[in-house]
């Protein structure tokens, strides 16, 4: 006997994928679901990142708003004693550090729950044969299960 598990973050998807199952024909104790709670409740402090962004983010604002204030700072910094360069460092740094500031303001209202468990919901489906086992892989897969495996392991 062969059990698949399969891994679901919960969503209408999940739902649909255990109703699916069942009209395929496992029933009863074949078709398990466990629900998990999150072990880790802390979220990372991370200025930005570029591999789990959600197209919101910090270093857009500064460099909008550090281009903006070097370009002020260029500018009036022929009138200006310290001269262009160096005046257009400190609005480029002025800039920047005011873009992080409303950056940091605007994205404190949006919360973000990125770390934490993958997947919510674990469903087990028992497999009396090779068929079933893989009428249950492809539904969990149709049905985007986040990740898949299989008690006892496949012997090749």
């Amino acid at each position: 006997m062969q059990v698949i598990y399969g891994l679901f973050k919960t969503s209408l998807k999940t739902e649909l994928g255990i109703y699916a199952l069942q009209e395929n024909g496992f029933h009863g104790d074949q078709v398990r679901v466990v629900p998990l709670d999150a072990a880790v409740k802390a979220t990372p402090r991370v200025i930005d990142t570029m591999y789990k962004s959600d197209g919101l983010s910090l270093f857009d604002g500064m460099t909008m708003s550090a281009t903006i204030g070097m370009l002020l700072g260029v500018i009036f910094g022929s009138v200006v004693y310290i001269g262009p360069v160096a005046l257009g460092i400190i609005g480029f740094l002025l800039g920047a550090g005011i873009g992080y500031l409303i950056d940091k303001k605007l994205g404190q209202n949006v919360r973000h729950n990125d770390c934490g468990p993958s997947g919510e919901i674990i469903i087990s489906v028992a497999c009396a044969s090779e068929i079933e086992q893989e009428r249950a892989e492809a539904i969990l897969r149709e049905y985007q299960a986040v990740a898949l495996g299989a008690f006892p392991p496949q012997r090749s």
